[in-house]
């Protein structure tokens, strides 16, 4: 099964029964980046009756997804956009609805509609790009090696994310999972086994 996520932040807005609903997609490199971006779209939103959201992220290489109803009936907000990441196989990504209360009461049937609903206008809103599993490493090994390793490193397709070389080479890369093993055995042919290639600790960051 394919995966896909969203290349740009999309926005889309609509009225049921005089409640307005501003639903919000972007694409989201981890938990903290999600957190911050929720808390922005808080702040935008200050006056709004609810904000409920729901995000699908691979974090040290295992799915988390979780959502919030954010004040609403249990089950009526967070759990239908959630649902609705789920059915179009989205991931990386966050999606976030904002409802100001128009006076008429939805129920709770109508909130998950109207919430579902949401979510789905937005992703129709957006462009999906298909998603591929990366995983970030710090390669180390002798200055000495520096031309030799970048030229065989563009084979990867990979990203030289920082260059901290001084008197030795050391990079943060982002290689795709299924590259990991073959890049492993380039650092260990061209350093002689030398070098180091490890897992970047996002809690280093």
């Amino acid at each position: 099964m394919s995966l896909f996520t969203v290349s740009q932040t999309s926005r889309h807005f609509h009225k049921i029964k005089k409640s307005q609903f501003t639903s919000y997609i972007r694409y989201c490199h981890s938990l903290f980046d999600f957190r911050s971006w929720l808390s922005q779209i808080r702040q935008d939103h200050y006056d709004a009756s609810h904000v409920c959201w729901a995000y699908r992220l691979q974090e040290n290489s295992k799915l988390v997804q979780h959502s919030s109803d954010a004040g609403e009936p249990s089950g009526s907000a967070g759990f239908p956009i959630l649902r609705i990441l789920k059915k179009n196989n989205l991931i990386q990504c966050g999606l976030v609805v904002a409802r100001y209360f128009g006076g008429i009461k939805l129920g709770k049937k109508g909130l998950i509609e109207a919430y579902g609903n949401a979510a789905e206008n937005v992703i129709s809103d957006s462009i999906l790009i298909k998603w591929v599993s990366t995983e970030n490493y710090i390669i180390t090994c002798s200055i000495n090696l520096y031309g030799d390793l970048s030229q065989a490193f563009q084979k990867f397709n990979g990203s030289i994310l920082v260059d901290q070389s001084g008197e030795d080479l050391k990079w943060l890369v982002k290689i795709k999972s299924n590259q990991v093993g073959d890049l492993s055995y380039l650092i260990r042919h061209l350093t002689k086994g030398k070098g180091k290639m490890e897992k970047y600790n996002k809690s280093e960051q």
